[in-house]
């Protein structure tokens, strides 16, 4: 019997370099077309948190104001507590700051006007008292974390007479950049414009004549924290060097402070002061106002239809 041999061809293993490069091409065209919709969906997730954080803080400051008849003490001054050097690596202080500044954590202080302090025995002083409002803390510029741990200085204003209105400062909102305009018979000020962009609501509600509209950071160390909140939640910017090492991240509560009981039109007695809104600070390549609730569920919606 005769055997015949066959020969068989060996067949590479594996991919040739030229299929291997194709299926490199592929993967490299899919993951360029996924990138814009990976960063729009970072952005989308930001922007529906940002606006929850908001409600969310909005209803534990109702439900803590309700159940208590009174605001929470311990919220952040947002100005410098003692005089601090900006040292290397502290994030956003850029030169040194002295005892009652604006806090250089914050992102855009423009939206702010120069901090105020309200003498002993004021109406401000009586209408934050009567609030509930009977400490508040200042903030350390000197901590490398702009967001935490910046709690300092704590402040008695329990009374009106109490040592601590003598050298509180607070933050009043501002309206740099927005110009007064006309309404019908009535004009409508930079300030009520800020206020009814950041809050909702007529322009005309806001009331600067009668009222100071003051800005108090929601820290870590505020009574409403473990009471009808569980934590402080902070605000995703967009664009990541406003992050909260970098800056006061925490959300903001616009408080109403009465400060006249003799003009017509303001109430003749002294109002406790009114909790309005939560807000968020933010970098001013993202707005030129503080903004709550309502625009940042706007700019959601804005950048979901324009991915």
């Amino acid at each position: 019997m005769k055997h015949y041999k066959v020969k068989h061809i060996a067949r590479q293993a594996g991919m040739t370099l030229i299929e291997l490069s194709v299926v490199l091409l592929i993967l490299v065209g899919l993951a360029g077309l996924l990138v814009p919709y990976v960063g729009s969906f970072t952005q989308t997730t930001h922007d529906s948190t940002n606006s929850n954080n908001v409600t969310q803080l909005n209803n534990a400051l109702g439900r803590y104001v309700s159940e208590k008849n009174k605001l929470p003490p311990h919220m952040d001054l947002l100005t410098a507590d003692a005089d601090a050097a900006a040292l290397a690596g502290t994030g956003s202080c850029a030169t040194a700051q002295t005892k009652g500044d604006v806090y250089c954590g914050l992102a855009n202080t423009t939206v702010f006007d120069a901090p105020v302090a309200f003498a002993a025995d004021s109406i401000q002083a009586k209408s934050l008292s009567s609030s509930g409002i009977n400490m508040a803390v200042a903030n350390d510029a000197s901590v490398n974390n702009k967001t935490f741990g910046t709690s300092a200085g704590m402040y008695m204003l329990d009374t009106p007479t109490a040592s601590g209105w003598g050298t509180a400062k607070f933050l009043p909102v501002g309206a740099a950049g927005i110009a007064d305009k006309t309404v019908g018979m009535m004009t409508v000020t930079g300030l009520q414009q800020h206020l009814a962009t950041a809050l909702g609501r007529d322009p005309m509600v806001y009331k600067a004549a009668c009222y100071d509209y003051i800005a108090m950071g929601l820290g870590d160390n505020n009574e409403l924290i473990q009471s009808t909140a569980v934590a402080s939640p902070v605000y995703f910017p967009q664009d990541a060097k406003f992050g909260p090492t970098e800056r006061y991240a925490h959300f903001i509560a616009i408080v109403q402070v009465d400060k006249d009981n003799t003009t017509d039109g303001c109430s003749e007695v002294t109002e406790k002061a009114k909790f309005l809104g939560v807000v968020a600070n933010v970098p001013a390549t993202e707005s030129a106002t503080l903004v709550g609730a309502n625009t940042l569920l706007a700019q959601t919606y804005t950048n979901k239809s324009a991915n």
